[in-house]
């Protein structure tokens, strides 16, 4: 009966144990009392002599969103620093710093909360900061436990801090709807992903990598068409919307996005892509890389501007087919031709899709340069048009009376 009794007392003691650590929190931590930061700019700034030694200096625009309970408080929302912007749901901290860690550091001295970077959606590069190199910059990002792979990031041209003011109706916090910008872009363009992820495989693999690009228009709206082109931690150069798609395509980023073709009277031929593939056929000839790329592409018609035309027979639409098939081979190879001059970069992952090719795959391991500037591409397409719509035929040109 005692040994019953003990055993009860035990589990009546282990079992109160267990609900205080259970249920207990000795570390949480008020949401009023962190910096949650969604938003994070960089630009560049003269180097400063620091401790007797000539040190490269930022300008970090830090965006942290309020607590709505604090929002409506008139002294939040404001911008700290350099410029001083009232705004709402938001704190713009303007800092100038050698480093990341010293730019956070610093708000604690100006704000009564901790920073948080668990929920970082955005980051903002300076143009004059990407040209010049992004190598010290990355280390923190990619080495601090909270950074997440999926963060957005582009090059801002011009004031990196005007891009953290732009309004938006339907989300009140800029950087918010700058990473919202940009996703969507990655979908219209067919861009591949924009974000940390993106950068660091590329900077792991030494290979080029590509950034979306954004500039503000003459009304302040965000414009984002182009991407920056980055090898070795700096910018060298920028592409446009049709270079992004070109390598979208022979990427095999085959799902999304919209695709224009030229027409009579500078009129156009617009269709969405639905899926596709590109393969690559990798062969040496006369001892030089050769690399065939075999693209295969369905659509369905959204506009077609030449008026007069129909697509009631198979043959018609075969015929627009071969057409628009011929129309993106060109343009196809002279995008390649172009950036292999310019760049004699891998924009295509030719280094991981030729790993099964000992031969070639050593050449591109052990000599880029030299791979790409000896490398000939062809490209064929097998263009489809499965969807025309509910139209199988479009207006007759008006007749002037």
């Amino acid at each position: 009966m005692r040994g019953k009794w003990r055993n009860w007392r035990v589990f009546c003691l282990l079992t109160g144990c267990m609900g205080i650590l259970l249920a207990g929190c000795w570390d949480y931590q008020e949401l009023e009392n962190r910096a949650i930061v969604v938003g994070l700019g960089i630009d560049e700034l003269p180097s400063a002599r620091l401790q007797g030694k000539e040190t490269r200096m930022y300008q970090f625009v830090v965006q942290v969103v309020e607590p709505a309970n604090a929002a409506s408080d008139t002294q939040l929302g404001r911008g700290y620093g350099s410029n001083d912007m009232k705004q709402r749901g938001y704190t713009n901290f303007i800092i100038d710093a050698p480093s990341i860690a010293d730019g956070l550091g610093q708000i604690t001295t100006r704000s009564d909360r901790v920073t948080d970077l668990a929920h970082l959606q955005l980051i903002a590069l300076g143009e004059k900061v990407a040209r010049k190199g992004i190598d010290e910059l990355y280390d923190y990002l990619t080495r601090f436990p909270q950074m997440r792979r999926h963060t957005e990031i582009f090059v801002a041209k011009g004031s990196v801090f005007e891009f953290f003011t732009v309004p938006s109706v339907s989300e009140p916090t800029p950087a918010l709807h700058l990473a919202e910008i940009v996703n969507n872009v990655e979908k219209t363009l067919i861009k591949a992903n924009s974000n940390l992820g993106a950068v660091s495989k590329g900077v792991r693999e030494k290979t080029t990598y590509v950034t979306l690009c954004a500039y503000l228009d003459k009304n302040k709206q965000v414009v984002m068409n182009k991407a920056a082109v980055f090898n070795d931690f700096k910018m060298r150069g920028v592409l446009s919307k049709n270079q992004i798609q070109v390598i979208s395509i022979l990427q095999g980023d085959i799902h999304r996005g919209l695709l224009e073709f030229s027409c009579s009277g500078g009129k156009k031929v617009v269709n969405r892509m639905l899926s596709g593939n590109a393969k690559v056929k990798p062969s040496i000839r006369n001892g030089k890389p050769h690399v065939t790329f075999q693209v295969k592409m369905e659509t369905e018609m959204v506009e077609y501007q030449c008026m007069g035309e129909a697509f009631e027979k198979p043959e018609q639409i075969s015929k627009l087919e071969k057409k628009l098939s011929g129309e993106l081979k060109k343009r196809l190879m002279d995008t390649v031709q172009d950036l292999q001059a310019k760049y004699k970069a891998d924009f295509y992952l030719l280094n991981t899709k030729l790993k099964n090719y000992p031969e070639l795959h050593k050449m591109i391991r052990e000599q880029p340069k030299e791979f790409f500037q000896q490398l000939t591409v062809d490209v064929e397409v097998d263009f489809k048009i499965r969807n025309l719509g509910n139209s199988l035929d479009t207006p007759q040109h008006s007749k002037d009376t």
